[in-house]
């Protein structure tokens, strides 16, 4: 019952973070099977409670841009990341379940030199990315035509119109007005989005003055979210979701970065001593450490939302490591 129990836990920690709808229906049936060899009764309660959850999840989304296990990455992450980034409308897939090139007819650059079409990959693999001929879509290539992501979006969406007003931000304070504004005024898919992007890069954080804070404030709300870790970075409140049988993970994080403490006293030199010198897996000492080192280095060196609860003993040393050379560290 208990490693029942454990495994239900870990799951649940899974699906409040932000990530693709069969990745985590694929964790919600494994873990449904855990329970019920590795369990006395009464596990087919869990079992089936898990089992029922994944399909709900199988139902309530719609098609993904990525079907297979990958860290989750917003828009504004996938844009960084990408080599082309445009809006496109699929002409031509290699076939149902079948890999080669799609052939995609550009509407309009966001990134890369302008083409007329472009060729995205599909693949026959459990990330089959899921090209439909006729659909409009927002694409993120590689530099081999790799598919980053594909999102079925129509051209008035708030996701597709963010994404335009950050293409188009030329420095980073017009970023953190493009992402503030997202937050502030955006849908819920969005906002989380924004807020994802911006708690992860202390370079902007930095950026925010006093009257977008107040919108950010204003815009927080009494559940789990995001934009609770970018409050904390901040140094200010944020209210607390309210009681649930769920890990809140966002306001977890933000609790822990949120006080202040000795920490703040320490070089970079000594916040990386505390990052390499720590316990294994979650400790709250070295992922504070971790964050004033970013704080003082004046840029990302690991997204927070990863390290943030906890990691392995090899990359908490490449996280000192990066705390010492001001290099992002190698995921």
């Amino acid at each position: 019952m208990i490693a029942g129990t454990r495994l239900a836990a870990a799951v649940l920690l899974f699906t409040v973070t932000p990530r693709s709808a069969p990745g985590l229906a694929c964790l919600l049936f494994a873990a449904a099977a855990s329970a019920s060899f590795v369990a006395p009764r009464p596990a087919p309660t869990l079992a089936r409670t898990v089992l029922a959850a994944a399909t709900l999840l199988l139902l309530a989304f719609p098609r993904p841009a990525q079907a297979c296990s990958r860290p989750y990455q917003s828009q504004f992450d996938l844009f960084d990341r990408a080599t082309r980034v445009a809006e496109v409308r699929v002409e031509q897939t290699p076939g149902r379940r079948e890999a080669g090139m799609a052939r995609l007819r550009v509407l309009r650059t966001l990134k890369g030199s302008a083409r007329a079409t472009l060729a995205g990959e599909e693949t026959n693999t459990s990330c089959h990315v899921g090209y439909r001929t006729g659909r409009r879509a927002v694409v993120f290539l590689g530099p081999r035509g790799e598919t980053l992501a594909y999102h079925e979006r129509p051209a008035s969406d708030p996701q597709v119109l963010a994404l335009r007003a950050f293409v188009a931000a030329e420095d980073p304070d017009a970023r953190v007005r493009v992402l503030v504004d997202a937050i502030a005024a955006g849908p819920a898919a969005l906002k989380d989005e924004a807020a994802w992007y911006l708690a992860n890069r202390p370079e902007l954080l930095a950026r925010i003055d006093l009257p977008a804070r107040e919108r950010l404030l204003a815009a927080a709300e009494p559940r789990d979210q995001p934009l609770l870790v970018v409050l904390a970075r901040l140094e200010l409140d944020f209210p607390a979701p309210p009681p649930s049988h769920y890990r809140h993970y966002y306001a977890e994080l933000a609790a822990l970065l949120r006080p202040r403490d000795e920490l703040d006293d320490l070089g970079v030199e000594a916040l990386a001593g505390q990052v390499e010198r720590g316990r294994e897996g979650y400790d709250p000492q070295r992922i504070r450490a971790m964050d004033r080192c970013e704080r003082q280095t004046g840029h990302m060196l690991s997204p927070v939302l990863r390290y943030g609860h906890g990691s392995s003993a090899h990359f908490w040393t490449e996280l000192a490591r990066s705390c010492r050379t001001g290099e992002p560290a190698k995921h």
